[in-house]
């Protein structure tokens, strides 16, 4: 399994791009989030574009989803024919089309490709797209489901927002790669983890590596010294803060 981090930032920041992964595992590959500045860094970072599966959302705030119709539009205009896959929480087709629609007015009539939904809800577990998908409710504002993806032997876990829960510590057991939400460095914040606790989360569930994303831009351009030092708090745990366009092998 290959990780490629096209987007590592939160919503608002200046210099980085929406968290967004891109998972590829033999031939196929899935795109975690879609923010309203990632879709151009995946042309940028993946080899091919067009040949993506699968786009899951983890939920519906923009920075994890309005650059869909951006990618849509996109696939359109470079005469993509593959049917693509959009997983997300319940409602994702009703909210896809509506932002469509507000975005691009009846650009999806001249797709030459299938759009195909998948409703995804805790616990669940199936495979699809050469993946095994599973999910589970992370403490955000609102639900965000996250996921974890197992394939070729090798499994990564993705929080989407929000701090952990008994729910997804159970579900990263024994990742290969922990991608966790870290928005502050340590301050209590509704609805959002922080680099202590992120990390925490990942030794508990037996990662074996954490990456720390969607910090807080005032954070995260300031106070890396900090960051780093927390990281090296836990040697066993392989802890590190990704930048745009890093590759992890698992």
């Amino acid at each position: 399994m290959r990780v490629t981090f096209v987007g590592v930032g939160e919503a608002f920041d200046e210099r980085l791009p929406n968290t967004s992964l891109l998972v590829e595992s033999g031939d196929s590959s899935i795109l975690l989030d879609c923010g309203f500045n990632v879709s151009c860094r995946l042309w940028e970072h993946a080899e091919r574009p067009l040949a993506l599966d699968a786009v899951y959302i983890s939920h519906f705030h923009a920075d994890h989803y309005f650059g869909l119709p951006a990618l849509l539009v996109r696939s359109i205009e470079e005469k993509r024919t593959k049917r693509l896959t959009i997983l997300g929480p319940s409602g994702i087709e009703s909210r896809v089309n509506r932002l469509m629609e507000l975005a691009y007015s009846n650009a999806l009539s001249r797709a030459g490709f299938e759009i195909f939904f998948i409703e995804c809800v805790p616990g669940e577990d199936f495979k699809h797209s050469g993946f095994r998908f599973r999910f589970a409710l992370n403490g955000h504002s609102m639900p965000c489901l996250a996921i974890r993806l197992d394939a070729g032997g090798k499994s990564l876990y993705y929080s989407g927002d929000g701090k952990p829960t008994d729910a997804t510590v159970d579900l990263a057991e024994d990742c290969d790669l922990v991608v966790h939400e870290a928005f502050t460095l340590d301050e209590i914040t509704l609805g959002h983890g922080d680099v202590g606790t992120s990390l925490d989360m990942a030794r508990k569930s037996g990662a074996k590596a954490c990456a720390l994303v969607h910090m807080k831009r005032t954070i995260r351009h300031t106070m890396m010294d900090m960051i780093r030092m927390a990281v090296d708090t836990q040697p066993e745990l392989n802890g590190f803060v990704p930048e745009p366009g890093d590759v992890f092998e698992l």
